[in-house]
Parts: structure tokens; C-alpha cells; sequence
């Protein structure tokens, strides 16, 4: 199984359009790893999960071709998970069939993301030969070549969902937008060990545990899931989905050098747009 992560920032990006902030000048300066899409990933080319104001640029910079995406899982309908117009560019006339029947791009998530998609295409579903269906939380579904579960989350005034991902042979655990999870979500994933965590780490150095995470949550997190064994020592943990509010820190720019040599000691990577990562 290979995740690639095609955006790798917070609704604002980095650094953000507007922003002036030291740590968004140092990025321009820098650029690199240092630039940041809005959040969105990839699984084996055909599972992606959210869609993002900058998915077409995000994709295209990693080598991604999207018409070969079969399905999308949504964790919330947020506009830098959600670009739902987007969608529309599989209509005829913005995209070419090549003569053959269109297949059905397959989107998945809450009724909150329903509506949002249901609005932009005007309940025009085969028109842009996509479909819609609603996803249970804790049950599991197949989705393609993966058994996906959704997972509830405190994240807005919505049913937000993180995910576990498998394939028979691999699982994984993609939490964002979340901070610490619920006891119930813990108590779902004991014994299912997984072999890449991907958390949540908007807000960087700082100790943010509800909404979003920041990294000391993030070692929180880790702990109960060894402690569960839902992960053990060979499990990847990745930090994603950043916002520049949190790379600043009081000591000073927590570029992808600096950060990745503060989180190494406690077994975590960080995410960069366009990282693959196999399993």
C-alpha cells in the first residue's frame, strides 16, 4: 500500500496568500519543503482522500494522474477538504471520454459533505458521472480493493470522520482533522495494529489537544496506541496536515529540517507534499 501525501497544510496553506508572519517570509525565502498545498492524500493511485482547493496543482507536482481516481473518502466537509466545484470539470465539454462510458467517480462521507456536493452539482450526479454514499461510522465498508471505517471526531459542528484503511495485508489509521481522539474511538481500534499512523499536527509545537493536535498530543496519541496495540515498534508514525500558526514558535522558525530533528527522538516523521510513503 503507498500513500502519497499531495497537500500537507492547513486551510491557508503556507505560506499563507495574505500572510506576513515570520515564519510565512521565511518559507518564501526558503521555498522547497517549506511550501505547503492545502491537505489531501492518495492510496495506490485510487483511493484519495479529501479534495482541496489545490488538488489539480498539488497533483500534477507529484506526478499524480487524477482521472485514474476511482473513489473519495471525505473527512469533512471544510473548504480545504471539500472543493466541490471542482467536481464539475468531469462534465462534458471540461473533460474528454475518449468515446467509451464514463466510469463513475465514487464519493464518500457525511450528509453535511453530501449536501455540499449535492449544491454544486445541482443534484446533477450524471451529468458529471460522479455518485454519493453516506458512510456509518465504526461500520465497516468496502470501498474499491479497501476495507475503509470511519471514525468519529470532535472537529466543528459536524460528524467528522477519520479513517482506517485495509487491504487484507496492510492497514492504516489517517486522523485529520482531529485532536486526541474519544475513549470509544480508542477502545474500536484496540488490537488492530496498524502499520502507518498519520495524526494530526496542526498546530505544531504548541499543546493543542481538542479540534486539532499539536506534536506534544501527538505523542499522547502514540502512547495509547502502543499501549492498545494498535500500533507496535515497527508502525510509521507521520505528523501532517500543518498550519504556519504552529511552526512558529517562540524559539524560533520550525522549518522541515528543524521539526523533523525536534519529533525523530519520539518516532515521528513529517509530512511534505508529494511524500510517498510505501508499507
Amino acid at each position: 500500500m503507498e500513500l502519497i501525501y499531495l497537500g500537507t497544510a492547513a486551510a491557508e496553506g503556507i505560506p499563507g496568500m495574505f500572510c506576513q508572519c515570520s515564519f510565512c517570509q521565511t518559507v518564501r525565502k526558503i521555498g522547497g519543503k517549506e511550501y505547503r498545498f492545502r491537505s489531501g492524500a492518495l492510496i495506490d493511485g485510487e483511493l484519495m482522500i479529501d479534495f482541496s482547493p489545490d488538488i489539480n496543482i498539488a497533483a500534477q507536482k507529484a506526478q499524480v494522474d487524477l482521472s485514474k481516481v476511482k473513489n473519495i473518502i471525505f473527512t469533512h466537509s471544510h473548504h480545504d477538504h471539500l472543493n466541490a466545484n471542482d467536481l464539475k470539470n468531469r462534465g462534458e465539454g471540461y473533460c474528454y471520454f475518449d468515446g467509451q462510458n464514463y466510469e463513475k467517480l465514487h464519493t464518500y462521507g457525511n450528509r453535511t459533505v453530501q449536501n455540499v456536493i449535492t449544491t454544486a452539482l445541482k443534484g446533477n450526479f450524471d451529468r458529471y458521472a460522479v455518485d454519493f454514499t453516506y458512510i456509518n461510522r465504526f461500520m465497516p465498508m468496502q470501498i474499491g480493493a479497501y476495507t475503509v471505517t470511519a471514525l468519529p471526531v470532535v472537529h466543528g459542528s459536524e460528524d467528522s470522520y477519520i479513517y482506517l484503511i485495509e487491504n487484507g495485508k496492510k492497514r492504516m489509521l489517517y486522523a485529520h482533522d482531529t485532536g486526541i481522539m474519544t475513549d470509544e474511538v480508542f477502545d474500536f481500534l484496540k488490537g488492530k495494529r496498524c502499520d502507518l499512523v498519520s495524526l494530526d499536527c496542526t498546530m505544531g509545537y504548541q499543546s493543542t489537544e481538542k479540534g486539532h493536535m499539536g506534536f506534544p498530543a501527538n505523542i499522547k496519541v502514540k502512547q495509547r496506541l502502543l499501549k492498545n496495540a494498535t500500533a507496535d515498534e515497527k508502525t510509521v508514525f507521520v505528523c501532517h496536515h500543518f498550519s504556519h500558526n504552529g511552526l512558529r514558535s517562540p524559539n524560533g522558525e520550525l522549518t522541515y529540517d528543524k521539526f523533523s530533528e525536534m519529533i525523530a527522538p519520539h518516532g515521528f516523521i513529517m509530512s511534505y507534499d508529494g511524500m510517498r510513503v510505501e508499507i
